[in-house]
């Protein structure tokens, strides 16, 4: 008999994690996106017991070599929760703060150099758990956060930001959200549902690909707890 061992699952190898860095940094509200140079953005949000900062990290050459100690405050506090997302050259970062203004934050040259923070517009309420964004290849971006059992959608269409615009669907309080663009926005969302079980659903919302642009696909049930 012969016994073989294989790394992978469907066909797919299985990635092996390696952790690059173990900081002090608390474990609070973060976002992580590469810029096309293969350099690392991260973004934190510090504990409310420090004024809920918003701190900004550009690597360079991301390794094990790498130092990822070094923090750049942004000078805003008090926010409520953060996502990050980039294109090319393009990095945009993404804020709700305490009074309920939503910013962006946007460097054209792979994070080294920033401009000034840009109000979006203002959320419905601060109970946001979820917050993602990502570019399509043209350069148009759409945000998408979720406010209680609601979630919005906001697009930057040729550089100009629409209103918000509040999904179709019907759930309990949603706790988290997450995208990926691939003809239309792919999106993950986790929260309850209107029994009170906790779940994990997969939505599209359209950009003319398998569905309409503008409009939402079918709210699917991944998982239950």
């Amino acid at each position: 008999a012969k016994v073989e061992v294989s790394n992978k699952h469907a066909g797919a190898v299985n990635l092996r994690w390696a952790r690059l860095y173990a900081g002090s940094e608390d474990d609070y509200f973060h976002a992580v996106t590469m810029p096309g140079d293969g350099c690392l953005i991260r973004v934190r949000v510090t504990p409310p017991s420090d004024s809920r900062k918003l701190y900004r990290q550009r690597v360079a050459d991301p390794s094990p070599e790498s130092d990822f100690s070094p923090w750049v405050y942004t000078n805003q506090y008090d926010v409520v929760i953060v996502a990050c997302c980039s294109l090319g050259a393009e990095v945009s970062v993404f804020w709700i703060n305490s009074d309920r203004k939503l910013y962006q934050l946007k460097s054209t040259d792979y994070g080294v150099g920033w401009g000034s923070p840009e109000l979006l517009g203002y959320v419905p309420t601060t109970a946001i758990n979820g917050i993602a964004a990502y570019y399509k290849p043209n350069g148009d971006i759409a945000l998408f956060f979720a406010d209680q059992a609601t979630l919005y959608v906001m697009k930057c269409i040729n550089g100009s930001w629409g209103d918000k615009v509040a999904w179709d669907k019907s759930t309990g309080d949603l706790s988290g959200v997450a995208t990926v663009y691939d003809g239309d926005w792919n999106l993950f969302i986790t929260g309850k549902d209107s029994d009170g079980d906790f779940k994990l659903w997969s939505l599209v919302y359209g950009d003319g690909g398998e569905v309409a642009a503008g409009t939402w696909s079918e709210l699917r049930g991944i998982l239950r707890a």
